[in-house]
């Protein structure tokens, strides 16, 4: 609290009292006479956290009701919230070819902190091949700007312009590779001129 809105706050405490400052340090065991008046007149800068509790009991408040509420502080390093559309559905399964969307400014909107920089959308997850990480009904949030392929991680991709959502293995034979724990779910194999990476995806959720 400031000092200057704590003075006014005690003076206004003492006119309602009716007393003054000297008075009602006097009331109080341990107390100086001229301690509450001294800080009034700012020449004290602060009570210290011993007189806290005296000075409090003078003004028949709690230390409480002296000190106020914590100020509140924005941190600088205090997450933005990002608004990111829910477009569609992808498989996380067979190829699948993307559902008919519907215009952009009638989807829903998601919020999410910490996404970093890019240009994000969201996906419901379809069929249970990446089911470790995102099963059937999650969400996936897909950072488009972001298409560099590193093995081990995952991406949405377009094949033939049938979508899917799968892990990259880069190497002597590149492929994309479920995450399941269902054994049915095999890797997919493709020509490089067929295969377009969406963008990679940088979070999932689902909610229980």
């Amino acid at each position: 609290m400031e000092k200057i809105e704590l003075r006014q706050r005690i003076k206004d405490r003492l006119r309602d009292l009716g007393i003054g400052a000297i008075e009602a340090a006097k009331s109080v065991d341990g107390l100086e006479r001229n301690y509450i008046r001294d800080f009034l007149e700012g020449k004290k800068r602060s009570f210290s956290s011993a007189k806290q509790p005296l000075v409090a009991a003078a003004l028949q408040w709690t230390v409480a009701d002296l000190i106020g509420p914590p100020p509140r502080r924005t941190s600088p390093s205090a997450p933005k919230l990002a608004m990111v559309p829910l477009l569609d559905r992808v498989t996380a399964g067979r190829l699948r070819s993307p559902a008919n969307q519907i215009p952009i400014e009638d989807v829903p909107l998601l919020a999410f902190a910490d996404l970093g920089r890019g240009e994000f959308f969201a996906l419901t997850v379809d069929g249970d091949s990446m089911d470790r990480y995102s099963p059937e009904g999650s969400i996936i949030v897909v950072n488009r700007a972001e298409r560099t392929l590193v093995s081990g991680r995952c991406y949405v991709f377009s094949v033939k312009g049938e979508t899917t959502f799968k892990m990259w293995q880069g190497g002597a034979n590149p492929h994309l590779s479920p995450f399941s724990t269902n054994p049915l779910n095999k890797p997919i194999f493709f020509k490089p001129r067929d295969l377009e990476v969406i963008g990679r995806v940088k979070r999932t959720i689902l909610d229980l």
